[in-house]
């Protein structure tokens, strides 16, 4: 009995020590089996946009566009911060603010801003070992693993981070001017250029027509009343020469006059002061020396007398029944019967009604009365009308390169005769004349035609039109600054073509962009800088 129970008290000592072996392998196991859990790596946005949200994988926060910081997720802080200061802690490592607020200062330990109470970021002393992203600088959203064009507005993608080619932009200076405000800088990958310190050939382009000359526009006018007998013209521009017969009129005057002097003749013949005289009335009225020989030798009155043209040119009718108008000073009354007109006022070319003259055979007509006007197109005026802004270029000797617009290649060479000193009332334009000879006539009264005036040339700085952003009254250009553009007003002179001069605000060694309507996104871009800290 005695030997049995020392038996069975053996075996409850075993089954003890082997309970308590398999708990403790079950400890060491789950012991094992913890340390060799690893933390889980997750990501989450320095802003705090979204609260303590956390993501698996990195990438950029889909509320501002900044990159996600890595957190582990074992640790159990209710505040991203401070997981994420926790994780940064090591030595040697440099901490900053990404709002630049004091500037490049930065701290040995990770935090928060003393400014904006933003959380500090790691400062990488390294360059990434990322994927490299490229995306639009005016469309974030798209992002490509390779450069190429944004497929909604064009523009060439850049590197995401990176600096502008040619530029030591470092990621943290990079993303520093990307939270600068929107007045001050604008980041973009557009192509630049350089203001060009040169000699810019100057051409002002002008388009006009071709109009009659007014010093060759003359007036016949009767210096005797009467009756048309006899018309030689029958419609308007009918070309006459000098000297050829135009008219024949009866007048009651011109045949007393005669009749005075054949009296004289017959009767006193010894009074040659009377004679003279007689002989000068006739000669007033308009009789030639022929007509008053022909009178003295025959003894007879002419009934009707003829007119003769003094000019070349053809005939064109205007203002019939006003008065002859009175010779500028300094021009002579021509030989015959008509005025010279010399006008500075050029009226519009003359044109014809119904293809026939006013007057008729069988009229009666004054004493001055005004009958046709002789306009001569052995020489034409160019009247060329260019814009405003050219008004510096053009002055009066320039040559000028004339192209008649129907037939191009007919080019004809002039120069600037005269500026005039009215701005046209109708489209508000300069004119200019030019003076062409025409002694075949092939050039008509108003054709079109379109001419180059050579303006000489300019020494100035210079930039392509492109490169400014016209504000109205301003001008606006972008200047590249560490790989992003800061906007500035610029002063501008003469324009040639596509490029303008500059005054004031750039120097030759600016970089500008050079297309500055691809910067400008909203109103708040061009404000300039200067007004920015005022």
């Amino acid at each position: 009995m005695k030997k049995n129970w020392k038996k069975d008290n053996r075996l409850v000592w075993f089954i003890l020590v082997l309970l308590v072996g398999l708990s403790g392998c079950q400890y060491v196991n789950q012991y094992f089996q913890k340390g060799e859990d690893k933390p889980k790596d997750v990501y989450a946005c320095t802003m705090k946009c979204e609260g303590n949200k956390t993501y698996d994988k990195p990438g950029s926060c889909p509320v501002c566009g900044m990159d996600l910081v890595k957190v582990t997720n074992h640790q159990t802080h209710s505040d991203t911060a401070t997981v994420m200061m926790g994780q940064m802690k090591k030595v040697g490592k440099k901490y900053y603010c990404t709002m630049k607020c004091e500037g490049a200062k930065t701290y040995d330990k990770p935090g928060s801003c003393p400014v904006c109470g933003m959380d500090l970021v790691e400062k990488k002393q390294t360059a990434s070992t990322e994927k490299v992203v490229y995306t639009c600088p005016m469309h974030p959203q798209i992002q490509k693993g390779q450069a190429g064009s944004c497929p909604i507005c064009g523009m060439d993608l850049v590197k995401k981070g990176g600096a502008a080619e040619g530029e030591t932009l470092s990621p943290d200076d990079s993303l520093a001017i990307l939270v600068k405000p929107t007045y001050e800088y604008v980041l973009s990958g557009v192509k630049t250029t350089q203001p060009e310190q040169r000699s810019q050939k100057l051409v002002v382009n002008a388009f006009g027509f071709l109009s009659y000359d007014a010093r060759a526009l003359n007036s016949i006018a009767t210096r005797f009343g009467g009756r048309i007998e006899r018309l030689y013209v029958r419609y308007p521009f009918q070309a006459v020469s000098k000297g050829q017969k135009i008219m024949d009129i009866y007048s009651p005057e011109i045949v007393t006059a005669q009749q005075n002097l054949i009296f004289l003749l017959q009767n006193d013949a010894d009074n040659q002061n009377l004679i003279e005289s007689a002989r000068q009335r006739l000669s007033l009225l308009g009789l030639t020396s022929e007509q008053i020989k022909t009178v003295e030798q025959s003894k007879k009155p002419t009934i009707q007398l003829s007119i003769y043209s003094p000019y070349s040119g053809v005939i064109v009718e205007r203002g019939v029944g006003g008065s002859a108008p009175m010779p500028s000073g300094g021009s002579s009354m021509s030989s015959g019967m008509g005025s010279s007109k010399t006008g500075s006022a050029i009226a519009p070319p003359p044109t014809a009604q119904n293809g026939e003259l006013t007057l008729k055979e069988g009229m009666y007509v004054q004493k001055g009365q005004r009958l046709f006007e002789v306009q001569s197109t052995s020489t034409v005026w160019a009247m060329l009308e260019f814009y405003p802004t050219d008004i510096p270029k053009v002055k009066v000797g320039q040559t000028v390169m004339i192209m008649l617009e129907n037939n191009e290649e007919i080019q004809l060479f002039g120069k600037v005769n005269y500026l005039e000193p009215m701005i046209s009332a109708n489209n508000r334009n300069p004119r200019a004349r030019v003076y062409l000879s025409n002694p075949n006539e092939k050039l008509k009264i108003g054709s079109l035609v379109k001419a180059s005036i050579n303006a000489g040339s300019q020494a100035a700085l210079w930039v392509p039109t492109t490169a400014l952003l016209d504000m109205g009254r301003t001008k606006t250009a972008f200047v590249q600054t560490k790989g992003a553009f800061l906007s500035r007003t610029v002063k501008t002179g003469l324009q040639e073509g596509n490029w303008i001069q500059v005054l004031s605000g750039l120097s030759s060694q600016d970089t500008i962009a050079k297309n500055a309507q691809f910067l400008m996104d909203s109103e708040s871009f061009v404000k300039s800088n200067d007004l920015s800290m005022r």
